[in-house]
């Protein structure tokens, strides 16, 4: 009965135009701004730190990334309604975006908490009809919750798979051509996780993306969809990296893949900051003295 009233005010809600729906965000952020002052400590304290920036700026970037970040998570109520074709004003190598449309190897792709992330399903589907699609999330504790974020983003025909499902799932999909779509921004526990660079710092990456991308031999492909300040987006394609050709060991190609779409996400950040999740703790989990690599058990659960 809950889940079916939540249902119907999401469809009056995703009626709501996109002019509205950046009004209820930026009112959400002033609130948010001014009741969560740890959250704001942390975020102006990372962009400062990571960015190289006086406090002022610091300041400025972080309280945009609020409203950007609260209107990314009312987007989802457009999920069902984005359309490429209708929506993105610019490309960013158009020529990335056909090659990724005649791939003929199973598709990673990876993106990061920056822009309109929750609109990457729908983009997926466009770019993608054929393929079965999959996105894969972090689960929250409400179950009714979870299946509504599920069906929101799933209704272009991409599957919302649990994290924790992913590999029982998103693997046979690879492994039939399927594309499998991830967040590759997450801080990710120890046991995870393989310690690199990341915006002057190391970070905890997850090597779940790395891991199915080069047991299915796919393709990974960084795609991201940016705001561009008037109501419509731009989309970015950086060129693939391909699984198959890379050499080394196991723990090697990992850390290789994870270092690719790890680096591309740090690209973008620092050319789009204001629309980056500076509020997530990002850097939590910290590196040992000895943590260079990931552990061998790390290694084999994702190979």
């Amino acid at each position: 009965m809950f889940y079916a009233l939540l249902k119907q005010l999401t469809r009056l809600l995703s009626r709501l135009p996109w002019t509205v729906l950046r009004k209820a965000a930026q009112v959400a952020a002033f609130v948010f701004w001014h009741l969560a002052p740890a959250r704001r400590r942390d975020a102006v304290q990372a962009v400062r730190k990571h960015l190289k920036v006086s406090n002022e700026e610091a300041v400025r970037i972080a309280r945009q990334s609020f409203r950007e970040n609260f209107l990314s998570f009312l987007e989802i109520l457009h999920a069902g309604r984005f359309f490429t074709t209708q929506s993105v004003r610019v490309v960013h190598h158009p020529e990335v975006k056909e090659l990724l449309e005649q791939e003929i190897q199973p598709v990673v792709i990876v993106t990061a908490h920056l822009g309109s992330w929750e609109l990457m399903p729908g983009l997926a589907a466009d770019i993608l009809p054929q393929r079965k699609g999959m996105v894969v999330v972090r689960s929250r504790r409400n179950r009714v919750l979870n299946r509504l974020m599920a069906d929101l983003r799933g209704a272009r025909g991409m599957e919302a798979v649990d994290h924790r499902r992913a590999s029982a799932i998103v693997l046979p999909g690879l492994r039939q051509g399927g594309v499998a779509a991830f967040l590759a921004d997450h801080n990710a526990g120890r046991k995870e996780a393989v310690f690199l660079p990341f915006l002057e710092d190391t970070a905890a990456v997850n090597i779940g993306p790395a891991g199915m991308a080069l047991r299915t031999k796919a393709a990974v492909y960084p795609v991201f969809l940016l705001r561009d300040g008037n109501g419509g987006h731009i989309l970015h394609f950086l060129p693939p990296l391909r699984t198959e050709n890379l050499e080394g060991s196991v723990r090697e190609r990992i850390r290789a893949t994870a270092a690719f779409y790890t680096d591309a996400v740090a690209g973008m950040v620092r050319m789009y900051p204001e629309q980056w999740f500076w509020m997530h703790r990002r850097w939590k989990t910290r590196p040992h003295d000895d943590d260079g690599h990931m552990s061998s058990v790390g290694a084999q659960s994702q190979a």
